[in-house]
């Protein structure tokens, strides 16, 4: 059983072509790794082609899609998938389950989820049950009178917190923007006096 303290995490993010990850293509995969001591560690995009795309017409207004761009800088799912472990074994160390971090990020997790079904892999080998969303830690802050107002979307949230995202809907611009919304939280719950 795999239970060491992980002070490094994953903050994730992916740009999809609808909301059900059974029906609608995964495009991208945004990573950046996280140190709870040295902070930003690593970061990578993965884009993902396919021979035939399901996106719908809203997820092609929000996120741009477009099928030549994708053809040229994706790569197949299973290369994507390979990708993607190299990363994290490159970035943690092997007796630990991966902690993802991110915004409503169950969401994002189970497009992965079948990405590496669809690829034969194992998601839960390799990353925690356990994750950590920024939503439901504003949420808490919120309830907490830690913050003066509700924050229904990452883009309050990062309006809120002064966040410039250089490419909104860009899975990996707005994974780091989701790690300095963190970090901000994180100083808000240093700050205050908790008795």
């Amino acid at each position: 059983m795999k239970n060491k303290t992980n002070s490094r995490f994953l903050f994730i993010d992916t740009e999809t072509g609808g909301t059900i990850p059974t029906k609608h293509s995964l495009l991208s995969i945004g990573m950046v790794v996280w140190d709870v001591s040295l902070g930003e560690i690593a970061r990578k995009e993965i884009f993902i082609k396919y021979p035939r795309y399901f996106v719908t017409k809203e997820a092609q207004r929000i996120n741009k899609f477009n099928r030549n761009n994708q053809n040229n800088i994706g790569v197949e799912p299973k290369i994507a998938v390979n990708e993607l472990m190299c990363f994290i074994k490159n970035n943690f160390s092997e007796d630990l389950y991966v902690t993802i971090i991110g915004h409503n990020v169950h969401f994002d997790i189970d497009f992965l989820k079948v990405l590496f079904k669809k690829c034969g892999r194992s998601f839960e080998k390799y990353f925690s049950h356990r994750y950590i969303d920024t939503y439901s830690v504003f949420k808490t802050l919120v309830l907490a009178g830690v913050l003066d107002r509700d924050l229904n979307s990452s883009a309050d949230a990062f309006k809120y917190f002064n966040i410039d995202v250089e490419k909104r809907h860009d899975a990996l611009d707005d994974c780091i923007a989701t790690v300095e919304l963190y970090e901000k939280m994180m100083c808000l719950i240093s700050n205050n006096n908790w008795h």
